[in-house]
């Protein structure tokens, strides 16, 4: 009999457009799942009053993570607190949006990432340094590219965007920024990781490229992908994604996030399949 069969499976997702943002690879891997006996359902936690001591009862066997939304990391940081099991754990996940403590992490395990800084508005930064091609600022706790913004210099911290039901604030925006400068050129080479395998894209950055399936497949050298690889222990996480851009002829890492989309990436499905059932051995042992 299989692993999954069974087995109730819960993807959490943000909403979209009035719906939940469920991505063509998403919705493959849940008809995946549906033929291996496991029942699923799809939630919108910040569409939800949430229990967070709900116990048991309508727990399910596994929580597919794919938010950062503030009221799904806060339910499942409670929720894993009593017992709940997450993919990614919901620790891990939480620890990851904070991007400026994801790129410390990955600093002192030793992985290249650019030189960053935190800064406010009317923080004196004027020019880039050692001749790069100006700065990059982005929220601490941002997603999916909002509020990232190229500068020649500083000029000073960008607004709220405020409220929308259907672009959820992920955190209240303080204003703190975190700076780097604009290192490479090109598209970024995006690389989604499950189970250890690693898929790899080349993608043009946008305000609205994460919602494209338009890729181009491209690859890492061996080296390269074990320097992805080590992403994934530093922030503990089994499923995840990086952004690269090459600079000075080596590989820097500019993002990592829990629980990309695999977008462009039905392969990775099996591979995601695999990580599901080996987190609901590591369950049952």
């Amino acid at each position: 009999m299989s692993t999954l069969a069974g087995r109730r499976i819960e993807l959490w997702v943000e909403a979209r457009g009035g719906a939940p943002a469920v991505n063509p690879v998403m919705v493959g891997l849940l008809e995946e799942l549906g033929r291996a006996g496991a029942s699923t359902a799809v939630r919108v936690p910040e569409h939800e009053v949430i229990d967070v001591d709900q116990g048991d009862r309508w727990r399910p066997d596994l929580v597919l993570l794919k938010t950062v939304a503030a009221v799904a990391l806060a339910a499942a940081v409670a929720d894993e607190a009593s017992g709940g099991r997450f993919l990614n754990s919901a620790g891990a996940s939480w620890r990851s949006h904070d991007k400026a403590s994801t790129t410390a992490r990955l600093a002192a395990a030793g992985l290249p990432v650019p030189r960053t800084l935190l800064a406010t508005a009317g923080t004196a930064i004027t020019s880039p340094p050692n001749g790069t091609g100006g700065w990059v600022s982005k929220p601490v706790y941002g997603v999916h590219g909002r509020a990232v913004e190229m500068h020649d210099r500083f000029p000073g911290v960008v607004g709220s965007e405020g409220d929308d039901p259907d672009r959820p604030s992920f955190v209240a925006d303080d204003g703190v920024r975190l700076l780097q400068p604009n290192v490479g050129d090109g598209p970024d080479t995006k690389v989604y990781v499950a189970g250890g395998r690693c898929f790899v894209a080349a993608k043009h950055f946008a305000p609205d490229s994460f919602t494209s399936n338009d890729i181009a497949h491209a690859s890492l050298d061996h080296d390269e992908i074990e320097m992805v690889r080590g992403v994934g222990r530093a922030l503990e996480l089994a499923c995840y994604g990086v952004d690269l851009r090459r600079h000075c002829g080596r590989m820097i890492i500019v993002d990592a996030n829990p629980f990309p989309g695999y977008r462009g990436f039905p392969e990775a499905i099996p591979a995601l399949l695999a990580e599901i059932e080996r987190a609901l051995v590591e369950r049952a042992s």
